[in-house]
């Protein structure tokens, strides 16, 4: 029998129980998806304590909207696709202030910080992940992000290992494509 952290939140029963009010299932799924989706907002934000903050304003959302969720893939898939969108936005408001505020450095730069290439090809990355399709850049953020196994991928969003496979396989593929000029 699955411990209630590792059942796989997927299916209309799960997202039932969450409309219904189902306050156990609602923890259960908290307690289940939480560190997995704080590590990945982390992996966007660099700072644990904003990516909780993202992470629990997402599930106070879920559960505020509940009686409102029209979810048509897995409850986990959305709540990962959710929590990297709410960091993309939380990215995009950082650098809209930054922006607006102007910036006063000394004029010699930090040998400990990355160069601007560096920077520029990170950004390159997260746009080549972010053009993978929805279920190839899931599968990829799994893997590499949450260092989940394949087998643990199929199980999490219902999937058989080998779709796991087939979709790791066109996520790199597109990466190696589109990024061939940054290797050197």
């Amino acid at each position: 029998m699955n411990s209630p952290h590792r059942l796989p939140y997927r299916g209309p029963e799960w997202i039932e129980r969450i409309r219904a009010g189902d306050e156990p299932a609602f923890e259960a799924l908290f307690r289940a998806l939480a560190p997995g989706l704080c590590a990945l907002v982390t992996r966007y934000i660099a700072s644990r304590a904003v990516a909780e903050e993202i992470v629990q304003d997402l599930f106070l959302d879920l559960w505020t909207r509940r009686t409102e969720l029209a979810i048509d893939q897995s409850i986990a898939a959305y709540l990962f696709t959710a929590a990297r969108n709410r960091a993309l936005n939380h990215l995009k408001r950082e650098r809209r202030l930054v922006d607006l505020t102007p910036i006063e450095r000394a004029h010699e730069p930090d040998a400990t910080a990355p160069g601007e290439t560096e920077l520029l090809d990170a950004l390159e990355l997260q746009d080549a992940i972010a053009q993978l399709p929805a279920r190839c850049r899931l599968i990829f953020t799994l893997n590499r992000h949450q260092d989940l196994s394949y087998t643990e991928i199929a199980a999490s969003l219902g999937l058989s290992v080998k779709t796991v496979e087939t979709q790791m396989g066109r996520a790199l593929k597109a990466l190696r494509d589109r990024l061939r000029h940054l290797v050197r």
